[in-house]
């Protein structure tokens, strides 16, 4: 119960709510004493006018009471204007009227009512900047927890794809080398050892990657460490100058879709060669991977994927990424496999 209420209270006394509570506070103590500053001298100028024309001695008795009691206070940081309601009040607790006076005193307490009422607007500006405060707290506490929310997803996508890496590269390469070391095959576990340790140095690599860097830079580096893990041949052509308008997230899915590649063409397509194209292409930038090697039908991965326990999500991953930088993406089967992704409008 105790930590109930203490949630309940941490809730109520968030920092946003403070200035809502405060500024709602300001607002409706502004507007109530506003009306009822305003209805006073409202009144004070209905019975001025009837003590001008009232001749019946109980009215004027009970005005100079009146007066006393209802305008004292406006005149507490007025020595003139106090002056003035003093001496009104002692003629006619003597039975003098002053008309000029009174008419005086009118006037001065107007103006300083029109002083009052500036006061009471600032004091509703106020509570409005409060709520604008409390608002800029709001959005910036949205806008943060979405950012951490999508930065949560990205860090899961790339837990569950490093998951299916291990799953499809590393645990089928030790599971080969099981099997050959029981039938003591040293050739073959030399091989399956071999490419178990290039897959673990190559996925090691790829999850350091600072995709602030110059894309073209990281395309090389990725490419150099794939050559030299799986020795397959690689070649990089740019001839683009919106690569360099490409944001950061634009760049990270970019690279991840051609790691994706990459590690699909290393076990699948019994591939001796890759090329990566970055080009321009009127207001397109295509970012375009192919391989010489077996390619694949999209239908034969939709059937393996029915039958296998294991599921194999490469195509789709590199689908979605495509879709999430507003790029389209084509599989073209021609002596290889070509990835090609467009992006259009690249300056975001």
């Amino acid at each position: 119960m105790e930590s109930k209420l203490r949630g309940l209270l941490k809730k109520m006394f968030k920092i946003e709510l403070i200035f809502i509570y405060l500024a709602l506070f300001i607002f409706f103590c502004t507007v109530y004493f506003k009306r009822a500053s305003n209805a006073k001298i409202q009144q004070l100028d209905s019975d001025m006018l009837l003590l001008q024309l009232e001749q019946n001695e109980t009215f004027s008795e009970l005005v100079p009471q009146k007066l006393k009691t209802d305008y004292e206070a406006y005149t507490y940081f007025d020595e003139t204007l106090k002056a003035e309601l003093t001496a009104i009040i002692q003629n006619l607790q003597t039975g003098t009227q002053d008309t000029d006076a009174i008419i005086n005193f009118q006037n001065h307490i107007h103006e300083t009512q029109t002083r009052l009422n500036f006061g009471f607007d600032s004091l509703l500006y106020s509570s409005l900047f409060l709520i604008a405060i409390a608002a800029f707290i709001i959005l910036e506490k949205f806008f943060k927890n979405s950012m951490q929310l999508e930065q949560l997803k990205t860090m899961q996508t790339e837990q569950t794809n490093f998951s299916r890496d291990l799953h499809d590269g590393v645990a089928q390469n030790l599971a080969a080398l099981k099997v050959y070391l029981e039938k003591e095959d040293i050739t073959k576990s030399k091989f399956y050892a071999k490419q178990a340790l290039n897959e673990i140095r190559y996925m090691i690599g790829a999850g350091s990657i600072d995709f602030s860097d110059n894309l073209e830079k990281t395309v090389r580096e990725i490419c150099q460490a794939f050559e030299v893990n799986f020795s397959i041949k690689t070649a990089v052509y740019v001839a683009s100058q919106k690569i360099l308008e490409l944001d950061k997230n634009t760049k990270s899915h970019l690279v991840r879709i051609l790691q994706e590649s990459l590690s699909n063409i290393s076990r699948h397509s019994n591939a001796t060669q890759v090329e990566i194209k970055i080009i321009d292409a009127m207001d397109e930038f295509r970012f375009i991977i192919s391989d010489n090697g077996k390619g694949f039908e999209q239908s034969e991965v939709d059937e393996k994927n029915k039958k296998d326990a294991i599921k194999h999500y490469g195509v789709h991953n590199i689908k979605k990424r495509a879709e999430l930088i507003g790029g389209t993406v084509d599989f073209i089967n021609d002596g290889g496999l070509t990835i090609a992704i467009t992006i259009k409008n690249t300056v975001r």
